[in-house]
């Protein structure tokens, strides 16, 4: 609520200052040229569970605010993409205007980026194409001004005009949308030499771009092995038998953008603008890891490959493997009185005779942080997006009766010329 108010106290703010301003122009200009449209390019991020900062999850929360900042500091640059946009305006009233929106873009992310030994371990990657449709109310702050050529001053001595050729409009919007979207990776994946692996071979296509929604590579729509929100207390999606996320979603646009007229026809806009989401699935990660030979058993080892289930290749510069050692202690006895130790294979348990961390009868093996079950994104949050645009608009005049209509519920007073 505190949030709210500022927010609502600036826009008063903004209004009081603006409404000072020197007033000479026609507040029906609007109705003249109605209808505009813009084209223009610019760039794209997102915020999704792949790719990010340096920073882990603890930090992100605890260290920087919480939800209020974490955006602004896990956002990796590095990962901006394109956009190209295209807008039909109608100007409603002298301060707000109705706009469509058409917008083409991509999205992309890379654990591989980021120095932090989870995701840099994870390995997880991910592009999409963006195809959004919306429908936005603007609201300026400040209308756009073009001045004029004759300088002309008021009683009291001050200009009328701008002292430049052409002033700054601010504006806010917000509004509705939609999008298309279909997440594709490499095989970036290595798999450690640990008894989770045992006799998986991952595929070997390691150049080609795989379109994953089709893999349901968190076990989407499987009812066997690890199903979402399991373990880690992760709340997950349910999903119906065999079906998985959709290729289109809702999304909501907010932002402010600047304007910059050069005459009463032309002029230049940019703008920056967040699209909050409805889905967590734009990067194909949300929640739990699922096992491969499940996934290898229902889609194919492709599939199986692409969930990242069992991998682990971290850097050696951070002094951290992608393997850990899990210590165990015999809880059973046969019938001689010998412990049971967990079937598997010599080559990946060791059995210790020594008393570790005040345990009886210990063993131990190497695991990974990427088993399954075990924690791939975090469904609490849904991904957004963003876009920087600069466009070029350009009004069209409205048909000639309307000129006849501007004034036409005024009063006025003719004043006699004898």
């Amino acid at each position: 609520m505190i949030r709210i108010y500022i927010c609502f106290l600036l826009c008063l703010f903004f209004e009081s200052s603006f409404s000072q301003s020197r007033r000479f122009y026609d507040n029906n200009d609007y109705k003249k040229q109605r209808h505009e449209i813009n084209f223009g390019l610019g760039v794209s991020s997102c915020q999704t569970d792949v790719g990010g900062s340096q920073y882990n999850d603890q930090e992100l929360s605890e260290k920087f605010g919480g939800t209020i900042f974490r955006s602004l500091y896990d956002t990796d640059l590095s990962s901006s993409n394109f956009a190209l946009n295209a807008a039909y305006v109608y100007h409603y009233k002298n301060r707000i205007n109705f706009r469509g929106n058409l917008i083409f873009s991509r999205l992309s992310g890379d654990d591989k980026e980021s120095p932090e030994f989870y995701r840099n371990n994870r390995s997880l990657n991910f592009r999409t194409d963006i195809l959004e449709i919306s429908s936005v109310i603007e609201f300026y702050l400040k209308k756009p001004t073009t001045g004029n050529k004759f300088n002309l001053k008021n009683v009291k001595g001050k200009k009328l005009a701008s002292k430049v050729l052409a002033s700054w409009g601010v504006y806010l919007f917000g509004g509705v949308g939609g999008f298309l979207y279909n997440p594709m990776a490499k095989n970036n994946f290595h798999y450690p030499d640990v008894f989770d692996n045992i006799g998986f071979v991952s595929d070997p296509d390691k150049s080609t771009y795989h379109k994953l929604r089709p893999l349901h590579t968190e076990g989407q729509g499987y009812e066997e092995g690890h199903s979402i929100g399991d373990d880690f207390n992760v709340p997950g999606k349910v999903f119906k038998a065999g079906k998985t996320y959709k290729p289109v979603a809702i999304c909501i646009p907010l932002g402010i953008g600047v304007q910059k007229a050069f005459n009463q026809n032309m002029g230049i806009k940019a703008e920056l603008g967040i699209r909050y989401t409805f889905t967590d699935y734009i990067d194909d990660v949300s929640g739990l890891y699922y096992d491969k030979n499940l996934l290898n058993q229902y889609n194919g080892n492709l599939a199986a490959t692409m969930s990242g289930t069992g991998s682990g290749d971290a850097p050696s510069s951070t002094g951290e493997q992608g393997t850990y050692r899990y210590i165990g202690y015999a809880t059973s006895y046969d019938a001689n009185g010998n412990p049971i130790y967990p079937n598997v294979p010599d080559a990946f348990l060791t059995i210790d005779n020594n008393d570790l961390h005040g345990g009886t009868n210990p063993w131990y093996m190497d695991k990974i942080y990427t088993e399954a079950g075990f924690k791939r994104g975090n469904p609490n949050n849904n991904d957004y997006y963003a876009f920087l645009n600069v466009s070029f608009y350009k009004k069209f005049s409205s048909h000639g009766k309307v000129y006849k209509s501007i004034h036409s519920r005024e009063r006025r007073r003719i004043k006699a010329s004898f």
